[in-house]
């Protein structure tokens, strides 16, 4: 069955009895570190080697070995290599209900509940600096060696290390005005109902208009706020979108060519093959050959 993208990640991290998961990715500088997206759970990712741009909802931080970002949940984030060194990071995603220790928790209840409602500010890049940042840093290298020891209990030993970090984190959170809260909280939803309309309907025929209508923007201040939170302009979203569908279209189906650009909303093939050539650098000819012949899909 051909795999789904979503903005929204699909994926499940743990299960509903330990929500938590870890990761560890190394990633050449000629391909996307994150593609954007965003899931419930918050998340630590930690930079082992090189350095990479992370976009978390509007702004860029540039990362680089021994540092992190916190992402809380909700928020859009994607990144990108920033030299020509392989870049490295290991990342745990874990649900805030790892945190509750019940159905009614007054302390979640105090604690948790502002910072994943997003009424306070957390930092998002932690640095080795001394202080708060850099005691989080080294609980979440000792999170890492936890998780790869894979000793008994080691279970406890993470969520112990997660409250840790999440309580020093929380002493650096600074209230958000309401009224600027309230602002952004409206712009990234309409954003992302924006996004999940191509996601739905990039087959169809979909014009700058209806996509700046639709998240109630001008054209021109709904270009400029997409492409600050997603790096690219609508309609170049929308194009790059299309293709990666193509692109799993061709390896998973013997549909024509032709066939595979219509189905995914081209209605020029040289277009199409345009656009496919600037993402993959190479022809949709080329593309499905090579697929064919490796035995593997391309793109996960």
């Amino acid at each position: 069955m051909m795999k789904q993208i979503r903005l929204k990640e699909q994926k499940t991290h743990g299960n509903p009895i330990y929500p938590v998961s870890t990761y560890s990715i190394t990633c050449s500088a000629d391909i996307p570190l994150l593609e954007l997206h965003w899931h419930e759970e918050l998340e630590f990712l930690l930079v082992t080697e090189g350095s990479a741009m992370f976009r978390v909802d509007a702004n860029d931080y540039e990362v680089h070995a021994g540092e992190a970002i916190f992402i809380n949940s909700g928020m859009l984030h994607s990144g990108y290599v920033t030299s020509e060194s392989p870049c490295a990071f290991q990342a745990v995603v874990f649900h805030a209900n790892i945190l509750r220790g019940s159905s009614v928790d007054l302390i979640f209840d105090q604690y948790m509940n502002p910072l994943i409602q997003h009424q306070i500010l957390a930092p998002v890049h932690l640095r080795t600096i001394p202080g708060e940042q850099l005691e989080i840093l080294i609980m979440l290298r000792q999170l890492f060696d936890v998780d790869q020891a894979k000793k008994y209990a080691s279970e406890l030993h993470i969520k112990g290390i997660l409250y840790s970090a999440m309580s020093t984190l929380l002493q650096m959170c600074a209230p958000l005005q309401r009224l600027k809260a309230d602002s952004d909280s409206v712009r990234m939803a309409r954003i992302k109902a924006v996004v999940e309309f191509i996601e739905h309907s990039y087959a169809d025929q979909i014009t700058l208009m209806q996509l700046a209508e639709l998240a109630s923007m001008s054209e021109a201040y709904f270009c400029r706020f997409f492409k600050k939170i997603t790096t690219k302009s609508p309609i170049t979203y929308l194009n790059y979108y299309r293709v990666q569908r193509a692109a799993q279209l061709l390896t998973s189906t013997d549909s024509k060519i032709m066939e595979v650009a219509l189905d995914v909303g081209f209605n020029s093939l040289s277009y199409f093959n345009t656009v496919f050539r600037q993402r993959f650098d190479c022809t949709p000819k080329q593309y499905r050959k090579s697929a064919r012949h490796e035995g593997v899909k391309l793109l996960e």
